[in-house]
């Protein structure tokens, strides 16, 4: 679904604030309309199209905060789940039109609730993370073939967080960007196999969120930096990710790229021009085409002007 499963992470942040809040989400019994038109042995459904209890509560909100910089725009979504969770669906809107993009550079991130994830025998497990932009929204979709689930342990946690791209910058920004969920499928594990939705609260497209952009933007304490530079990557060895920062003294078009040993191309991480700032992206050891690569040594190359900077780092899995 999403055009590129690389995860880049922007962090030059002017961080704003509100006052949090803990979600209301009590173990209530969630009901739901059942679509389901066949059971699980291939039986018709006699409840198809009735209020049916689904499990227990899950709910999903807005954390008071974006964070950004002149580029990049993140939300991110919290959840607190009653019970283990199996995956995730949801549509997210925002009001921001052409001002937030997300199919041009894009990405969604895991937060604990979905790092966090094991089997009904409480093996580690993962939670595969992939988004799109569908028209006037970003479709997200976490799921499993290992039967990941949640904790499910009634706290609340990150789910995920969204970044957009800023192709007029954040000053293009309005004072407040709303964001809302028009879809949320929650698939809870008491009704297992049927795996019925249970979600229960969320901000949808008729209640919005409204949160502030005014304190997006560099970092002014950080300061712009005064020559080109490519650090070395963190942690290295790595498994599953690892982080690569650098500097750009002045806006210039930059390629950072991965290789292997052969030389060969992996996956471009950016390539694009960039304001003048301090960077940090983050490679989650996948190709162009989303599929996990082998241990190994690789390089990545830092491309800006007259600039051409390598380094080496270890993939151990």
């Amino acid at each position: 679904m999403q055009k590129k499963t690389f995860l880049l992470i922007f962090l030059i942040s002017g961080l704003i604030t509100g006052t949090a809040q803990a979600m209301d989400c009590p173990a209530d019994t969630a009901y739901h309309i059942d679509l389901r038109t066949l059971l699980p042995d291939g039986s018709p459904n006699p409840t198809y199209g009735q209020l049916i209890p689904t499990g227990l509560c899950g709910c999903v909100d807005f954390n008071l905060q974006l964070s950004g910089t002149d580029s990049t725009l993140t939300l991110t979504l919290l959840m607190v789940d009653n019970e283990p969770i199996r995956g995730v669906e949801l549509d997210l809107y925002n009001d921001a039109g052409a001002l937030l993009s997300f199919a041009d550079g894009g990405y969604v991130t895991k937060g604990a609730k979905l790092e966090n994830v094991t089997d009904e025998n409480g093996v580690p497990k993962t939670m595969t993370l992939l988004a799109n932009e569908i028209g006037d929204h970003v479709k997200v979709m976490a799921y499993s073939t290992s039967r990941a689930r949640t904790a499910g342990d009634g706290t609340e946690g990150e789910l995920l967080s969204v970044t957009y791209m800023l192709p007029n910058g954040h000053d293009a920004l309005p004072a407040t960007v709303s964001f809302g969920i028009g879809l949320l499928n929650l698939p809870g594990t008491s009704m297992d196999p049927q795996l019925l939705n249970v979600a229960c609260g969320y901000p949808d497209t008729s209640n919005m969120v409204a949160l502030s952009t005014d304190y997006l933007g560099l970092d002014e304490a950080e300061g712009l930096p005064t020559s080109y530079s490519l650090g070395r990557n963190y942690p290295n060895p790595f498994n599953p990710t690892t982080r690569i920062s650098f500097d750009l003294p002045e806006n210039i078009h930059a390629t950072l790229t991965i290789y292997n040993l052969l030389g060969q191309e992996v996956v471009s991480l950016v390539n694009r021009t960039m304001n003048a700032g301090h960077y940090t992206v983050e490679w989650n050891g996948r190709d162009w085409n989303g599929q996990a690569v082998a241990s190994g040594i690789y390089f990545y190359e830092l491309r800006a002007g007259d600039y051409i900077a390598r380094e080496k780092m270890i993939l151990l899995r």
